[in-house]
């Protein structure tokens, strides 16, 4: 069965990977990134990969959408864009993520990776809810790196370094997850957190580790 599947940050790393998997088995995909120009290369890329399949793609699409998670007003219009798009659902993947930033507090004075790794992924999935029907997914990476959450920090009122910060956020999105799975689990959508694996070489992993 054909899906449409949103995935974020999905221009390099996991959710790119992800999304070429998912692209050569007919699925429609919505692609979210910070850049249009890495967008549009990698839809182009995608459009390739999906021509010689053999599964049947005449109603698949290859989306793609500009935001910048670390920003309220761009999670809120990523989210408006996709609902005014489409009418459903059936998997939303959170999976973009930031470890190391040369400007670690946001505009809105959060520090960056609680913002775009714990706050903003939430954000979207409580303004798409109305297109995630029983049945859909909403699938978020969290990591092995997980801290006990300082609400300091989450809150923007102390600083942390890039590690400490990032495992934080990434036990965050997995209470969170927790929390909504609890919430949902009589109506859905079902709510998953997945650890993809430990020094994978992705961008990530690579600027954080060499």
């Amino acid at each position: 069965m054909k899906k449409t599947i949103l995935i974020t940050g999905a221009t390099d790393g996991i959710g790119l990977a992800t999304a070429k998997m998912l692209v050569s088995n007919g699925h429609t995909l919505l692609l979210h990134g910070r850049n249009r120009e890495k967008l549009t290369k990698v839809q182009s890329e995608l459009t390739t990969l999906a021509q010689p399949s053999l599964v049947a793609i005449e109603n698949q699409r290859i989306e793609i959408y500009v935001a910048d998670l670390s920003t309220f007003a761009d999670v809120k219009k990523l989210a408006n864009e996709v609902k005014s798009a489409h009418n459903h659902i059936d998997v939303l993947i959170n999976n973009a993520g930031v470890l190391k930033v040369a400007q670690p507090i946001t505009s809105d004075g959060l520090d960056v990776r609680f913002m775009v790794n714990t706050i903003a992924p939430y954000l979207l999935t409580q303004q798409l809810l109305p297109l995630l029907k029983p049945l859909a997914r909403v699938i978020n990476l969290s990591s092995a790196a997980q801290a006990p959450v300082d609400l300091d920090a989450l809150l923007g009122n102390k600083a942390l370094t890039d590690m400490q910060a990032y495992a934080e956020s990434k036990l965050a999105i997995t209470m969170w997850t927790k929390h909504l799975a609890e919430q949902y689990k009589k109506t859905g959508p079902t709510m998953l957190a997945v650890n993809p694996g430990s020094l994978l070489a992705s961008k990530m992993v690579n600027d954080g580790f060499g």
